[in-house]
């Protein structure tokens, strides 16, 4: 992907949330609106069934949800099929982060973020393996924040207000997120090897994300 797409492709991620928030506060619902809602989600939806094709519970959830999503988008309750996508999306991908990073603080097993720093940087020091289970941690606290503060918002504050956190507001707090901790691990690991953002999705995305014949055969 050249550079033009690359920044037509970040333009898009940016803009999407921001349209979406505007769409959730008008009073009628058109088809386009809807499809534009329904497209990215179902985009997504395939290429996690792909991506897990040796799990076979997840390409079953994905096709329920495409199903979900046409039985909403053909009927005549367009606004709350609007909301209720939105909503059920955000909500389903915070607590799928949770159960992935969650599964692996599990006795016996290696957490998730110990797991990307060793294979970045080799061996890890006890004291960053500490420090990588803590950050494991604080991620499964972050999604369990989302999905709460979305419900809290959701029945107590107005329309406008909850679409606004968890569309516009996405993004900015997942960054935020990661400079945090960023900013925290350089001054207490300042001798440690320093590790992008984009150099983490890239690891996970290549040795965890990629299925694997083993899952496939068990």
């Amino acid at each position: 992907m050249g550079l033009i797409g690359k920044i037509l492709l970040l333009v898009a991620f940016i803009a999407y949330p921001i349209l979406l928030h505007v769409f959730v506060l008008k009073e009628e619902v058109a088809m386009s609106h809807l499809l534009f809602v329904f497209a990215p989600l179902l985009a997504v939806a395939g290429w996690v069934a792909f991506r897990m094709v040796g799990k076979v519970w997840w390409p079953l959830l994905g096709l329920a949800f495409a199903a979900a999503i046409y039985y909403i988008a053909t009927g005549d309750h367009g606004r709350i099929g609007l909301l209720a996508v939105n909503g059920l999306s955000h909500a389903t991908l915070n607590l799928f982060l949770l159960w992935l990073f969650g599964r692996t603080l599990r006795q016996g097993r290696e957490p998730l973020i110990s797991q990307i720093s060793r294979h970045i940087n080799g061996e890890l020091k006890p004291e960053v393996v500490t420090y990588t289970r803590h950050v494991t941690i604080a991620w499964c606290v972050y999604f369990v924040l989302q999905v709460l503060a979305s419900l809290l918002l959701y029945l107590f504050a107005p329309l406008a207000a909850w679409s606004f956190f968890i569309n516009v507001l996405n993004l900015p707090l997942l960054i935020l997120m990661f400079v945090a901790e960023k900013a925290y691990r350089t001054l207490r690991f300042p001798n440690h090897p320093k590790t992008s953002i984009l150099k983490a999705i890239e690891v996970y995305s290549k040795d965890f994300a990629a299925p694997k014949k083993a899952d496939s055969e068990r």
